[in-house]
């Protein structure tokens, strides 16, 4: 079918391994992009959440002392 020499097979193998590791590579940065993401929507969200408890608590006190 195909007639390479073992140099054409080199190259090809070489363009090969370099499209693949491009097309992991440009996955796991997606991936970490979406991690990082999260991570930041989770710590904003925990940060609202502890602010609103001090808020609560402190309303708390403040209608327990009159």
């Amino acid at each position: 079918m195909f007639d390479f020499d073992r140099q054409t097979w080199l190259y090809l193998l070489i363009i090969a391994i370099a499209f693949f590791f491009f097309r992991w590579n440009s996955s796991r940065a997606k991936q970490n992009r979406n991690n990082r993401k999260n991570r930041n929507f989770r710590k904003r969200y925990e940060e609202r959440k502890r602010e609103n408890e001090k808020s609560r608590e402190n309303l708390d006190e403040k209608s327990s002392e009159k």
